[in-house]
């Protein structure tokens, strides 16, 4: 009973620190608000609320949107009156981390939640009051056992492939040219292993290791995929696999890091209630950042084959050969105020598709090329920021582009 009665009181502070708001630690290291519960047992509370505000000239395309998910420009491109302005929110973040007292040994339990808003909208999703509602969509879900050195995480996490991120207060859960650059990864089930090399030494050393059930569209053409929504991944019966080592040094004055990534899987190419074979697919990728001072400079590049599960080859599926990569900039004047500058590829092999795949239509999307700018403005927990994006998307029937333009505030708590 007395259990009952700690997780209750201690779920009240919770919704009254979220209502009310919590002073702590300044946005640049946000320590959450930690809450104590029954049996020594602590609840940590993230996240963010982030608005945008944003005028676009010229449509995005799907599979994202044309807010804060935008990434690729629409293969029919407005001609006349493509300028529109409109709002989202739905970047915005809550993340509820449990952690209890060791269970064994030095072992000890954790446990994260984590949602945003990029669920579908109520309804329809249509205006002029539906557009307004979107729903929770869950990200992360996991239980850890850790010792501190080494933590064995089971649940949905992020893949080892979902690395080095942009800098962005517009484009946060779908970042600056995901999708359409090197920028790749997304999260799935499975067991991840993390393990720290070093301890105490000048150059820090992980290493990650995941093993992720198996991923990919799903075929309309074989019953039991297509009824119970089946992937290709999934329908091979074998795991994604991937392997990071990670690097990193931290300075007075130099700040740097370095990761290297590799990827397997396995997809069977006519899904469930059929005969067939599988495909590899495999991938590489490596990426970092250096910070000597004010400057920041860092991004990635990938090769693969056969990645679109992980957002690669411009989102595409199948038997395709390609590479990506990006790279950002900033500059931090003083304490409060950043310039930030990006570009990003990424260009599928068109003509090597068409001669691994006998027969196949022209590949949709063949290359794709994005640009950002960002001035961003700082002050602890409070962040606002003038962004400008723009894509350009060379579909099979010709190039498009879009460009949007937007003010976004981000609040971290």
């Amino acid at each position: 009973m007395r259990k009952g009665v700690a997780s209750f009181s201690g779920l009240a502070v919770v919704v009254i620190s979220v209502l009310g708001g919590a002073r702590s630690a300044p946005a640049q290291q946000p320590t959450g608000q930690v809450v104590k519960l029954g049996e020594g047992e602590t609840l940590t509370i993230t996240g963010f609320a982030n608005v945008t505000l944003f005028t676009n000239i010229g449509l995005f395309s799907a599979p994202f949107g044309q807010g804060q998910n935008s990434e690729l420009s629409a293969q029919v491109a407005d001609t006349t009156d493509k300028t529109f302005t409109d709002g989202d929110f739905r970047n915005t973040r809550m993340n509820f981390t449990f952690a209890a007292q060791p269970v064994l040994g030095k072992w000890a339990p954790k446990a994260t939640v984590e949602f945003d808003f990029f669920g579908s909208f109520t309804g329809t999703g249509a205006p002029p009051f539906a557009d307004e509602q979107p729903q929770i969509r869950g990200r992360l879900v996991y239980a850890d056992l850790t010792n501190g050195r080494t933590t064995l995480r089971i649940g949905q996490d992020w893949s080892p492939s979902f690395a080095e991120t942009p800098v962005s207060l517009t484009h946060i859960a779908f970042p600056v040219g995901y999708g359409a650059t090197g920028k790749i990864g997304w999260r799935f089930p499975g067991i991840f292993l993390f393990h720290d090399l070093t301890v105490g030494k000048p150059v820090n050393v992980q290493l990650q290791l995941a093993a992720m059930k198996g991923a990919g569209p799903a075929h309309a053409g074989q019953d039991a995929a297509a009824t119970n929504n089946i992937g290709n991944g999934e329908a091979s019966g074998l795991p994604q696999l991937e392997g990071r080592l990670n690097f990193g040094k931290r300075s007075k004055d130099l700040n740097w890091t370095f990761y290297a990534v590799g990827h397997l899987d396995w997809k069977d190419t006519s899904g469930t209630n059929a005969s067939g074979s599988n495909i590899t697919s495999w991938g590489v990728e490596g990426g970092g950042s250096i910070a000597p001072g004010r400057f920041t400079l860092h991004g990635n590049v990938y090769y693969g084959k056969d990645l679109g599960q992980l957002f690669a080859h411009i989102t595409q599926h199948g038997n395709i050969r390609g590479w990506g990569a990006w790279a950002q900039a900033g500059y931090d004047f003083d304490p409060h105020w950043s310039l930030w500058a990006f570009y990003g590829l990424d260009q599928p092999d068109a003509q090597r598709y068409l001669t691994d795949n006998p027969g196949a239509a022209a590949l949709p999307r063949q290359g794709s090329h994005v640009s950002d700018g960002l001035l961003r403005f700082r002050a602890g927990r409070y962040a606002l920021g003038m962004e400008w994006f723009r894509t350009v998307t060379r579909w099979n029937t010709g190039p498009t582009s879009a460009d949007q333009v937007a003010l976004s505030v981000l609040y971290t708590l």
